[in-house]
């Protein structure tokens, strides 16, 4: 399906990893997920407020574990033939998981434990992924491979989300009555629950089958040949912090993405929860999802190109520039204004995968290819705690009494800091 006969074979398996993974990224974990966790805590008798914190503290709870697992992952990967091994580990983890929680019947505190499993693997797989990307192409490709990896995610995870989404489409808006035509009411679980399951399995087969290629054709160029693994990882990673000052630029810029980027993923993650907020009815929140995945694809292909016109710094001050319109955008969103989120839709589109894509690949650049995975592994700590701080922020200021659109607006804040700190970056040649 997915041909790209303009890339190499390496390529090509590395782009359709993004393909693969991207699919278990919308169906589960941003779009049904949140829906099923609730659905079943809700029916065991659970309160409203009791089920929100708990996911919130959950979400955060992830990213910290995976914060702390990701530099030792990535250093331990240096070393010959341990890229391969761990990818394989954490995919087979990771889509483990998926099946796992497609489970009916599964109790809420149950679903939420394998979940945990199910998104540390992920995580961790990705760790490993970004970190391939100097082993399959040259750096002067590095921008617009990394561009073309994240459109071909946005827009191959649709054919999945769809094709799960049918059975669930038609139960939810009244279509097809599952518990009268199987009379599975009866049983420990609903329809409901049935057709989010079935998306959940679509996603993982989907995941598994554009994984393979990455499996087969994807080799570690550049290694580390060390025994002790674990400890060599530990010194190694002890040695970057004392050697600093050489990599002050490194440093410098993980600061202004960890800041930027933080808007970024909590955007991602928080678009259903601050729009209902905002009153914005359900089908409307779903064609915004849509939205943004189809604009999001063609606008990161051109981000990649237009990366070796103008440079990567400008282009990500582009992205950033586009966050701060979208929080402007909701800043003025009301009960009568809601179709302003099909504007959000285009803005966040127009810029999501471009600044991810961009803001991976220039690191790649940046650092030494030796020792590609312990940076990557830096660099993934600094991309999970991209996520925590902004929903953290906008929490506290909802319990302190302000508004949702006032609460949005201290997202600036964060943005700003990173445009700073990205401006003492310096600026890498095109290629």
């Amino acid at each position: 399906m997915f041909k790209f006969k303009h890339l190499s074979k390496s390529e090509r398996s590395w782009v359709l990893y993004d393909v693969a993974n991207s699919a278990f990224v919308l169906t589960v974990i941003t779009v049904l997920f949140p829906l099923l966790s609730k659905h079943i805590a809700l029916s065991e008798g659970y309160g409203a407020t009791k089920v929100s914190s708990t996911f919130m503290y959950l979400t955060a709870g992830i990213a910290l574990v995976v914060a702390i697992l990701s530099p030792l992952v990535g250093a331990a990967a240096n070393y010959r033939g341990n890229k391969s091994k761990f990818f394989k580990m954490f995919l087979f983890i990771g889509i483990a998981g998926g099946i796992g929680i497609a489970v009916p019947g599964l109790s809420w505190v149950t679903l939420l434990t394998i979940f945990v499993i199910a998104s540390i693997g992920y995580n961790s797989t990705n760790v490993i992924y970004d970190a391939f990307l100097v082993d399959v192409t040259e750096e002067e490709n590095m921008d617009s491979l990394s561009a073309f990896g994240f459109a071909w995610g946005y827009i191959g995870s649709m054919i999945p989300f769809f094709i799960g989404l049918i059975p669930f489409a038609l139960v939810t808006f009244g279509i097809l009555d599952g518990e009268q035509l199987f009379n599975v009411g009866t049983w420990s679980f609903t329809m409901y629950n049935l057709t989010i399951s079935f998306a959940f399995i679509v996603s993982c087969i989907w995941w598994f089958y554009y994984s393979l290629p990455m499996i087969k054709n994807v080799k570690q160029k550049y290694d580390l040949q060390e025994e002790e693994v674990f400890k060599k990882s530990l010194s190694s990673l002890v040695q970057i912090f004392k050697d600093f000052k050489k990599y002050k630029d490194i440093f410098i810029y993980m600061l202004a993405y960890l800041l930027y980027i933080d808007v970024v993923n909590s955007v991602i993650r928080l678009a259903t929860t601050i729009g209902g907020d905002l009153k914005v009815s359900d089908t409307m929140l779903l064609a915004v999802v849509v939205i943004v995945q189809f604009v999001a694809f063609p606008c990161a292909l051109l981000f990649g190109r237009l990366t070796k016109r103008f440079g990567a710094k400008r282009m990500i001050y582009y992205g950033i520039f586009m966050y701060t319109l979208t929080i402007l955008v909701v800043y003025n969103i009301h009960e009568s204004t809601t179709w302003l989120m099909l504007v959000v839709a285009v803005l966040v589109g127009s810029a999501q995968g471009g600044i991810q894509a961009v803001s991976r690949s220039y690191f790649a650049r940046m650092v030494p290819r030796e020792k590609a995975n312990e940076f990557f592994g830096f660099f993934s700590v600094f991309g999970r705690f991209a996520g925590i701080f902004s929903p953290f922020l906008l929490a506290s200021l909802y319990t302190l009494g302000f508004s949702v659109n006032t609460s949005v607006l201290f997202l600036l804040i964060p943005l700003a800091l990173g445009s700073v700190l990205l401006y003492f970056v310096p600026n890498l040649k095109q290629q």
